[in-house]
């Protein structure tokens, strides 16, 4: 099912400027129905002042012309289309991340039939599928995917604890501190950290410098801690960490994808509208999560480590595949 998700996505994504210059083009028929054509079925070409497109519809040609911007080539203006020779409407609809921000175009009066419509549907039947199901769908299938890959990892995982379940926990932990050290970095203003010789950019070469030396950190004692036995102090320390890494794990696998998919649920709305409640709501069970991963990990007999590594492959399938997903959508211009 995941395989088949980013088969559909990656083909289709705009990818501006790689594909085409714009965001997306879609035919606005006279019944009113809106054909999205895929950005790589376009041939492109470009001289000082304009871009000239192509793609073939139904054994003719539809041209768009395009004139660059003045300060920024992308910057969009004067679009002028023609159909089999003839010209027709063309129109800007707005503007889309695709990744970078990039104006949308429809096309009108191309007087296509209802069978000729529905061939260019069946053609093209990828990029259509995915702009029926829009952001929210899209996001909400995402989250039903990291939801999986979690149970599936967890169940994994506790059928076969070894090896490749330590392995992937630690690097699991390792990742949920490093994001639990830069979005607490991140948030210091530069005000703080100006007076000190630091500049701006700086700074964030500090903030992404220590979060990635805090987690790779992390991820080696945890290693250290699920291969071997360590004295009592060291014990506690690690477990700390690693609790600590647990807590982000589980902050972002509820705050992103049960965020997302509460609004399926009638019930769910007013919880929904009071947005700190919520957030509340989400961090007291991630506590609880790392407080049960720190117990277990503490305990360290075979049956809590076992536990442990369940918990924790399954927050951390959870996590990264929501990462995974949200990167590709941005990224690929499938959300904004």
């Amino acid at each position: 099912m995941a395989a088949a998700f980013l088969w559909l996505l990656i083909p289709n994504a705009p990818d501006v400027p790689d594909n085409a210059p714009f965001a997306g083009v879609s035919i606005h028929t006279e019944q009113g129905v809106l054909l999205p054509l895929p950005n790589r079925s376009f041939r492109c070409a470009e001289t000082e002042q304009e871009f000239q497109c192509q793609i073939d519809i139904q054994d003719q040609l539809l041209t768009l012309n395009l004139t660059k911007g003045q300060g920024y080539p992308y910057d969009l203006s004067n679009c002028r289309a023609s159909y089999g020779g003839q010209a027709v409407g063309c129109r800007e609809a707005g503007q889309n991340y695709a990744p970078t921000l990039a104006k949308l175009y429809e096309v009108t009066n191309l007087n296509l039939s209802p069978q000729q419509i529905q061939t260019v549907r069946q053609t093209y039947w990828g990029i259509n599928t995915l702009m029926q199901l829009g952001e929210i769908w899209l996001i909400w299938i995402s989250a039903g995917l990291s939801i999986t890959a979690g149970i599936s990892a967890a169940l994994f995982t506790w059928l076969h604890p070894g090896i490749w379940g330590k392995g992937f926990v630690s690097f699991a932990c390792g990742f949920g501190v490093y994001q639990l050290v830069e979005r607490f970095l991140g948030r210091v203003p530069f005000d703080l950290v100006t007076p000190y010789g630091l500049t701006p950019d700086d700074w964030v070469d500090v903030v992404r410098g220590g979060a990635i030396a805090a987690g790779i950190a992390a991820m080696l004692v945890t290693a250290l801690l699920l291969w071997r036995r360590v004295n009592r102090f060291s014990r506690i320390l690690i477990s700390l960490i690693t609790g600590a890494g647990i807590f982000n794990l589980a902050w972002w696998a509820f705050s992103w994808n049960v965020g997302y998919v509460l609004p399926l649920f009638g019930w769910a709305n007013p919880l929904i509208q009071q947005g700190h409640l919520l957030a509340l709501f989400f961090a007291t069970i991630s506590l609880l999560v790392a407080i049960a991963a720190v117990i277990l990990i503490w305990t360290y007999t075979n049956s809590s480590i076992r536990k442990f590594l369940c918990l924790g492959s399954g927050f951390g399938a959870i996590a990264l595949a929501s990462h995974l997903f949200m990167y590709l959508l941005l990224d690929l211009g499938f959300a904004g």
